[in-house]
């Protein structure tokens, strides 16, 4: 069995290098030791990761999308603070020619923008403090209990308030650094003339349609992931999962077991129980068994040779996927049966071995051949079991549905018992409101064992795309936020550009100029400028969301269709 997992602590300074390539030694003389593990490597891992990769991509990946909107929102303040500073050039002017220094004008607009920096911060820790408590509730299996650090465990403390203070100050600065600039460089003169504020406004437009461009460049990033995601899920979930998991509910219950795997049951009416019991309940459709489900990935492996053929050699491995199930099991599952049969009670102990495969199995080991009679022998040397092969069914997603099916052979309960069986049973209604009846049932089956994890298959299966989703429905959110932010942002530049051409529009109208005229002229200023935007944000994405490529599926990161709908988007909400 290669499935154990080896625990050591290093000596003092022996790095993780040095004991990975101490461990491929050991493992090298493993293989020359045992043929059977050649090919079969070692990996060292530090604890605090064992297991966290796609946790950590995921969480890495959004908190970049925090970064961006965060970025977009520092863009925003800057753009108002601007405007706003606009409005009080000459408030600034007169300062000025009082004596007042630039660094002194700098520092109150610095002080007036870490204020509202501090207001919002406030206000966030406020809404994380309600946030965080929803967070398990949201988190999918597999994020809501990390190694090391149960995430129910994390709260606001020193730390988070340490950080949130500082993030505070950082955009408090980051959005007041432009305006306090051009405050401080400002012209005396010329704020104080008459026309001074028509004729002073280019400059500064100019900065602030740059602000918007880049806004709307760094939304376009934050869009195309979420979107990307979005497809991606949506391709994944339709995907045939090889099974009908409607109105079925599953629990599982260990069965006493003298040889722990692969030995005669110790409970030989295990499976007739269930089907007498469970399945003869009102309301119940069909009820079995079987030792793995599909979804959760965790089936055995069985290595086997096909009678006739040459005995595989020392690098070669010939087997698939192993499954102990109790007769009706594809029925109940909704597992098609492609050809021969499935089990039946006659396949016990006293009767020929059999197998049913499916049909990855099939296709891999008698291609273009009818696999059903033939022999096979599982096990290993010395310890090897003749079956013959009753049935072909259809391929299910055992691994996961963005899983490539693989071989997989199942055995009879009775004739190859395993100790922890999970019980499978079909309703006419919601499986939820057959509970109670059905634990009761299986107290009867087992009455010194607990029955546990009940739960719907369908439910079982939305958990499988869970690590998949909860990044999706979050950059969603993210994206969301973005699109509004960055709305609110041509909005204020726009609004305020049409203020700043009250003059020039009021001359342009006496020389004849019609209205649709005048629109166009401020739209095509504005739009100009988004363009741009959307044109960088476009080639930024595509090198941005590379790094999301892990978490996609059957979606490339350049997918031109997200793209276009994306840019066309967040062109019309700024149109």
């Amino acid at each position: 069995a290669h499935s154990f997992v080896a625990i050591g602590r290093l000596k003092l300074g022996v790095t993780i290098a040095q004991a990975a390539a101490e461990m491929a030694g050991i493992q090298g003389q493993l293989a020359t030791q045992y043929p059977e593990d050649r090919g079969v490597s070692a990996l060292v891992t530090p604890m605090g990761e064992f297991g966290l990769d796609n946790v950590q991509r995921v969480m890495l990946t959004l908190l970049a999308a925090v970064a961006l909107v965060l970025l977009i929102g520092c863009v925003n303040v800057a753009n108002l603070m601007l405007a706003r500073g606009a409005e009080r050039r000459k408030e600034f002017a007169i300062r000025r020619a009082m004596g007042a220094s630039s660094t002194r004008l700098a520092r109150q607009l610095l002080a007036e923008s870490l204020m509202l920096s501090a207001l919002g911060g406030a206000a966030g820790l406020a809404f994380a403090f309600w946030a965080s408590r929803l967070l398990t509730g949201v988190l999918p299996v597999g994020f809501a209990t990390l190694p090391m650090r149960p995430l129910d465990a994390v709260s606001l403390d020193a730390r988070v308030l340490g950080f949130t203070f500082l993030v505070a100050c950082m955009t408090g600065v980051v959005s007041g650094l432009v305006p306090a600039f051009t405050a401080a460089r400002g012209d005396v003169r010329q704020p104080l003339m008459d026309g001074g504020r028509e004729a002073a406004a280019g400059g500064r437009g100019i900065v602030r349609h740059a602000l918007v461009a880049s806004e709307v460049g760094l939304a376009l990033v934050v869009l195309v992931a979420a979107g990307l995601l979005i497809k991606s899920m949506n391709r994944l979930i339709a995907v045939d999962p090889g099974f009908d998991p409607k109105n079925i509910l599953t629990a599982e219950v260990s069965v006493p077991q003298v040889n722990m795997y692969y030995g005669p049951p110790e409970h030989p009416r295990f499976c007739e129980e269930i089907q007498d019991r469970v399945a003869s309940m009102p309301g119940v459709l069909s009820a079995s068994a079987a030792a793995h489900l599909p979804m959760r990935g965790n089936a055995g492996r069985g290595f086997l040779r096909i009678e006739g053929r040459p005995a595989p050699g020392p690098d070669e491995e010939m087997g698939g996927d192993y499954t102990v199930a109790c007769p009706g099991y594809f029925r109940t599952m909704g597992v098609p049966i492609r050809k021969g049969r499935e089990f039946i009670r006659t396949d016990t102990l006293s009767s020929p071995g059999v197998m049913v495969i499916n049909e990855a199995m099939a296709r891999t080991y008698w291609p273009g051949e009818d696999p059903v009679g033939r022999r096979v022998a599982v096990g290993s040397d010395g310890e090897e079991t003749w079956l013959t092969i009753v049935g072909v069914v259809g391929n299910v997603r055992q691994s996961g549905l963005a899983q490539d099916v693989r071989p997989q052979f199942f055995r009879p309960y009775t004739q190859a018992a395993w100790p922890f069986m999970r019980v499978v049973v079909k309703t006419a209604a919601a499986p939820a409101t057959f509970t109670r009846s059905i634990k009761n049932a299986m107290i009867l089956v087992e009455p010194d064992r607990p029955v546990s994890e009940i739960q719907t298959m369908e439910a079982i299966v939305r958990g499988s795309v869970g690590t998949r989703r909860f990044p999706m429905l979050i950059l969603a959110a993210l994206a969301g936020l973005a699109l509004i932010l960055a709305a609110i942002g041509i909005i204020g530049v726009v609004s305020y550009s049409v203020t700043q051409a009250t003059h020039e529009i009021g001359i342009r109208t006496a020389l004849g100029a019609q209205r649709r005229d005048i629109l166009w002229l401020m739209i095509t200023r504005s739009m100009s400028w988004v363009l741009l935007g959307v044109a960088v944000g476009g080639v930024l994405s595509i090198v941005v969301t590379g790094l999301i490529e892990g978490m996609l599926y059957d979606v490339t990161p350049a997918d031109p269709v997200v793209l276009a709908t994306v840019v066309g988007i967040l062109s019309a909400v700024a149109l």
